[in-house]
């Protein structure tokens, strides 16, 4: 089986056995400081404060400031609501022996995946003076933009993390026990022919 990506350029059989052993792998989704019970809450108050102004206004003969009073909650509610869809979005970052798959998910929830073969891949961190470092996954070819919802800390966090992961997939590690140094057992001790 084989997946392309139309942007990526380059296709990469899927493992042969079915077990792509992931080495590593990132979950990113833009930090939001207020979750759906609490937008229903804030929305309660500034509708229960409009209300009260909005009485005020109408006591007074004000009629057009309530007009705008509503507007400006329905412009505060659709905008609470964009926000709220707007952390939907993820991107999922997986590194494995046979290939690094990138898929961003849109609020709407539509994915498009990228995949590379790792061998000739790096992370590289642009820094431009008076903006965020962008964090690129280069390689022949390839150049994909990552991270792009992350703080300057994540990225650099994430950068570090990569770069650990692709020097474990090029220097790996393995465990034979058959190579192992094994301190010889001590012999038992046996008693005196005396």
């Amino acid at each position: 089986m084989v997946q392309n990506d139309p942007n990526a350029g380059v296709s990469v059989p899927a493992a042969r056995d079915g077990h792509d052993r992931p080495i590593f792998e990132a979950v990113l989704k833009t930090h939001r400081s207020i979750g759906r019970r609490g937008m229903i809450v804030a929305i309660g108050i500034m509708l229960g404060g409009q209300a009260i102004v909005t009485s005020l206004m109408y006591e007074l003969g004000a009629f057009p400031v309530m007009g705008f009073n509503g507007a400006e909650m329905v412009l505060a509610i659709w905008l609470y609501t964009m926000n709220m869809r707007a952390a939907r979005a993820s991107e999922v970052i997986r590194l494995s022996e046979s290939s690094l798959v990138i898929t961003r998910t849109d609020p709407r929830g539509r994915s498009v995946s990228s995949e590379y073969p790792p061998y000739w891949l790096s992370v590289q961190l642009e820094e431009r003076p008076g903006t965020l470092p962008i964090l690129v996954i280069v390689g022949r070819g390839v150049r994909h933009v990552i991270g792009a919802d992350l703080g300057e800390a994540e990225r650099r966090d994430l950068a570090e993390a990569l770069r650990r992961a692709f020097a474990r997939l090029r220097d790996p590690r393995f465990d034979n026990p058959q190579t192992r140094d094994v301190a010889p057992e001590p012999e038992p001790e046996r008693p005196d022919p005396a």
